[in-house]
C-alpha cells in the first residue's frame, strides 16, 4: 500500500523521462534525420515528452518536471565543481594559449548573453507599446535560458514567481532555454559541416565516426567511462562519488538558508537563488581539502563527467515537460520574435569574434555558439563534430572559463535576482554596458584581429 502511494510522486516522473530519453536513443539511432542533425536523445525524447504531456497522456503536473530540472541543475554543478583539470593539453597548446582561449570564451560568453538580454527586454518594451503588456524584464531571461541552459533559467524564473508575482516566467525561461538546443543545432551543425568541407578544421578528416551519428557505441568498441577508486568490496565508485556530491547538496542547501538571513532585503532571492554557485564553490573547497590530504585521486574525473552529462540528460527531458503549451501560446509572438533575434545576435558574435580570435577559429566559434544557445555539453557537441578525439584544447578552455566568467559576470546576479526591485530599465542599462566592456576587453587582451576565413 506504501508503495502505491508513493511511488508516482518519487518515482513516476524519473519513470516519464527515463522513457522519454530511451525513446531519444532509439529514433537517433534509427532516422537519418536525426543523425544529420546530431540531435541528442535527450532533445528528441524531451520534444516527445512535450507533446505527451500537452496532450494529457502524463498524469504527472508540469511544476514536478519544474522542480526536477531545477535540482539537477544544482548536483550538476555540484559535480562540476568536484571535477579536476586533467594534465593533457590537447595538441601540446601551451598554458598561455590554453588560458587566453579561456579568457576569450568567457568574454565571449558574457557578450552573448547580454546582447540576448538586451534584445528580450528592448523587444518587449517595443511590443507592449501595441499589444497587452509584459513586464519587460522578463525579456532578460532568453540570455539566461540560452546561455546558462533550463536549470539557471528555471532557477531565477522561480524566484521571480515566488517572490515578486511575475506571472509565468518559469515556463517562458523553459521556452527560452528549451528552444536554445534547436538554435545549437540549426545554426551549429550547418557551420561544422561547412568547416569540414573548406578545410578550416584543425584535426578534423571530415567524417563523423557512425558512434557518433548514431549516438551509440560500436559492439566492443566503447569508451571508458571512468576509473575504479574505491574497492568494490567496501563501496562502489559511483556510490562514492555520488554520496559526496548529495552530502555536499545537503551542507549546501542549509548554508543558503544562512546566508539568505545574512542578505540585506532586496538581495535575499539570491540566498537559494545561487544555490547552485555556492554548491559549486563548496565543492571546490572539498576537492581542495581532499588534494590537502593526499587524497583527490579517489574522486575521479571521467566518472564526475558522467554525473554531470546524466543531469543534462535528465534535466533537458525534465525542461522539455515542463513548458506548458498553453502559455507558449499565449506568448508565442514576443517568444518567437525574441528568439530570433537573438538567435542571429549569437551566430553573428560567435563567428564575428571567432574566426578573429587568433587561434582554432573554427573550434571556438563552434564551442561557444553551442554553449551560448545551450549547455557546455551542447558546446561539446558541435565542437566534436570538427574534433572527434579532443586533440585541440577548446575543450580544456571551456572548462576553464568558468573562473574567468566567474571575474567577468558575477555582478549580473546582484542584478538579475532582485531585477523587479531595480526595475527592467536598469537591467538593460547593466546589459548594455557590460557589452561595452567586453568589447573593450576584447580589444585589451588582442583578441581582435584578421579574420581565419
Amino acid at each position: 500500500m506504501l508503495l502505491a502511494k508513493t511511488f508516482m510522486p518519487l518515482f513516476g516522473p524519473l519513470g516519464w523521462i527515463s522513457i522519454m530519453l530511451l525513446l531519444g536513443v532509439i529514433l537517433r539511432a534509427k532516422i537519418k534525420l536525426f543523425q544529420t542533425l546530431l540531435f541528442p536523445a535527450s532533445l528528441i525524447g524531451g520534444v516527445i515528452g512535450f507533446i505527451v504531456i500537452s496532450a494529457g497522456g502524463v498524469n504527472v503536473s508540469h511544476d514536478t518536471f519544474t522542480v526536477i530540472a531545477l535540482h539537477l541543475f544544482t548536483i550538476g554543478f555540484i559535480s562540476i565543481g568536484l571535477t579536476g583539470t586533467d594534465s593533457k593539453n590537447g595538441d601540446g597548446a601551451s598554458r598561455k594559449v590554453i588560458f587566453r582561449g579561456a579568457i576569450w570564451m568567457a568574454l565571449i560568453f558574457i557578450m552573448c548573453a547580454n546582447i540576448q538580454s538586451i534584445t528580450g527586454i528592448g523587444i518587449l518594451y517595443g511590443l507592449n507599446q501595441v499589444m497587452d503588456p509584459i513586464w519587460e524584464g522578463v525579456g532578460a531571461l532568453v540570455g539566461v535560458g540560452f546561455t546558462q541552459g533550463p536549470g539557471q533559467a528555471v532557477n531565477l524564473a522561480a524566484v521571480w514567481e515566488s517572490s515578486y508575482k511575475i506571472p509565468d516566467a518559469v515556463s517562458i525561461g523553459l521556452t527560452f532555454a528549451a528552444v536554445g538546443f534547436f538554435i545549437a543545432a540549426a545554426f551549429g551543425v550547418p557551420l561544422a559541416n561547412w568547416g569540414l568541407k573548406k578545410g578550416i578544421a584543425t584535426h578534423a578528416s571530415g567524417n563523423i565516426p557512425d558512434d557518433f551519428r548514431v549516438g551509440i557505441a560500436l559492439k566492443d568498441e566503447g569508451i571508458v567511462a571512468g576509473k575504479q577508486t574505491t574497492h568494490a568490496a567496501n563501496i562502489d565508485t559511483f556510490a562514492f562519488q555520488l554520496a559526496i556530491i548529495l552530502a555536499i547538496y545537503f551542507v549546501t542547501f542549509i548554508e543558503a538558508g544562512y546566508i539568505t538571513d545574512l542578505f540585506p532585503k532586496v538581495f535575499k532571492p539570491m540566498g537559494y537563488g545561487l544555490t547552485f554557485f555556492w554548491g559549486m564553490l563548496n565543492a571546490i573547497i572539498v576537492r581542495l581539502i581532499l588534494a590537502k590530504f593526499k587524497i583527490v585521486f579517489t574522486i575521479d574525473n571521467n566518472v564526475q563527467r558522467r554525473i554531470t552529462g546524466t543531469t543534462v540528460d535528465f534535466m533537458i527531458v525534465a525542461t522539455m515537460m515542463a513548458v506548458q503549451i498553453g502559455i507558449i501560446w499565449h506568448y508565442i509572438i514576443p517568444i518567437s520574435l525574441i528568439c530570433t533575434v537573438a538567435a542571429a545576435f549569437t551566430f553573428l558574435i560567435a563567428t564575428y569574434f571567432g574566426k578573429r580570435n587568433g587561434g582554432y577559429p573554427l573550434e571556438r566559434t563552434l564551442a561557444m555558439l553551442g554553449y551560448c544557445t545551450g549547455t557546455a555539453a551542447t558546446g561539446l557537441l558541435l565542437l566534436r563534430i570538427v574534433d572527434p578525439e579532443f586533440k585541440s584544447p577548446v575543450a580544456m578552455e571551456m572548462g576553464l572559463m568558468n573562473i574567468f566568467c566567474l571575474f567577468f559576470g558575477l555582478h549580473l546576479s546582484f542584478v538579475g535576482y532582485p531585477l523587479p526591485d531595480f526595475g527592467a530599465f536598469t537591467g538593460l542599462l547593466v546589459h548594455a554596458g557590460t557589452f561595452v566592456v567586453m568589447l573593450f576587453f576584447l580589444k585589451i587582451f588582442k583578441f581582435w584581429n584578421k579574420p581565419a576565413w
